[in-house]
């Protein structure tokens, strides 16, 4: 039997939620303040909290920020209930980690309907959640990366990480390392429960599975990911040794790691290069771009990362008058891997809607690009023999071959 907590400090509110939900067969507990709230989740453990958000102690929101800093309650589904109305409002609630807003008042059959999804968004989640690898040498981690905004880095990652996890059904995770303003989660339509903000606090040498699973969240592909905080003051304490090791427990438990990274060579930039066993460089057609590829790989020669491991995606985010691909691999010294064409409006209502091309377009011609591309950048001994269960992914990817080999 699921049990919710209802934290509000009005009782009429109490009775309207326990009616609500009586006919669902909940066992439902109530506190009437914020620090009650608190106590009472520590004492009940809920399987959900629906939490109002006015209330004399700490805000409904503040109650729920706390609750997320906690490994226990990273996960719990947190409905924030209003009289608020403006989109503010619902922002703020997403922002501190709640996975839905509801404005008061509210109709019976809506707030069943809430919390119903809201039970089986978690209950999925812990089905979908990876087993843990064993005799696993290392995931292989493919680092995305661009000196220059506007490359289309963050959707590349998101696609490729879909792509990896649907074609292999290995445990597979997308890391949002722009700490500044990253976008994962919003690409993916997920709540930002918990970021790399919650691990800043631990030394590297106090890090282990359990810690980092509180900050893993799950998308309904399959694919896991660790998002970036709202605010780039939130990840300022993360020092690089913390993120190493982070990076280190993730690829012993991860077949293959995508990270986004920031557009420059800061300290989260330059952990997941140094890991990196792919650096897939990100260049639009124009000078600028190149120009930023340029620093990039003088950069990369100077760190000494081998060339090889070194990868170029032409990436066309806009219709006409781009550089030619030769003109640019000759400018470059360097032959690119893929290309990816212009497609009017596809990643722009993606990233709009939180549904990655790859899912919600899976026949178009892009995602079949993207689809094969991901195959490219799969490990060796993924590649070389057919799955004993092939996905409906790997499926798509084989024809294609076939129908190429012809």
């Amino acid at each position: 039997m699921p049990r919710i907590l209802c934290i509000d400090d009005e009782p009429i509110n109490h009775q309207l939620v326990g009616r609500a939900l009586e006919a669902l067969d909940y066992q439902v507990d109530y506190a009437g303040n914020g620090k009650d709230g608190l106590e009472k989740a520590h004492t009940t453990k809920p399987d959900l909290i629906i939490t109002d958000v006015m209330m004399p102690d700490i805000t409904g929101y503040e109650v729920t920020r706390l609750l997320r800093r906690e490994t226990q309650f990273a996960t719990t589904p947190i409905l924030v209930l209003t009289a608020q109305t403006g989109l503010q409002d619902k922002l703020k609630s997403f922002e501190v980690g709640a996975d839905d807003h509801l404005t008061k008042p509210f109709e019976v059959e809506e707030l069943v309907a809430r919390v119903s999804a809201l039970l089986r968004r978690a209950e999925a989640s812990q089905r979908l959640a990876p087993e843990p690898i064993k005799n696993l040498q290392s995931g292989q981690l493919i680092a995305i990366h661009s000196l220059r905004g506007g490359t289309g880095c963050s959707s590349l990652a998101v696609n490729l990480g879909i792509g990896l996890e649907s074609l292999w059904k290995q445990p597979t995770i997308l890391l949002d390392l722009t700490m500044t303003a990253g976008q994962v989660a919003l690409m993916l339509n997920m709540t930002l429960r918990r970021t790399w903000a919650d691990i800043a606090h631990f030394q590297p040498d106090e890090l282990d599975l359990d810690v980092m699973q509180s900050v893993i969240s799950i998308h309904e592909s399959g694919l896991s990911f660790v998002a970036a905080p709202t605010f780039p003051t939130q990840a300022e304490t993360l020092t690089s040794k913390t993120l190493a090791a982070a990076l280190g427990l993730i690829k012993d438990q991860y077949e293959y790691v995508i990270a986004d990274l920031p557009h420059d060579f800061s300290e989260p930039a330059l952990q997941a290069l140094d890991a990196a066993d792919i650096i897939l460089m990100v260049a639009t057609p124009d000078m600028a771009s190149i120009r930023a590829v340029k620093a990039a790989l003088d950069t990369y020669l100077q760190l000494g990362y081998s060339q090889e491991k070194i990868k170029l995606l032409l990436n066309a985010t806009f219709p006409h008058s781009g550089l030619p691909k030769d003109k640019i691999e000759s400018a470059l010294d360097l032959k690119s891997v893929a290309v990816m064409p212009y497609v009017q409006d596809a990643f722009v209502e993606a990233i709009n809607f939180g549904r990655p091309v790859l899912l919600e377009k899976p026949h178009e011609k892009i995602s079949s690009l993207l689809e094969d591309f991901a195959f490219y950048l799969s490990k060796p001994e993924h590649k070389k023999q057919k799955p004993a269960n092939p996905t409906e992914a790997w499926m798509r990817v084989y024809k294609r071959y076939q129908e190429r080999r012809k």
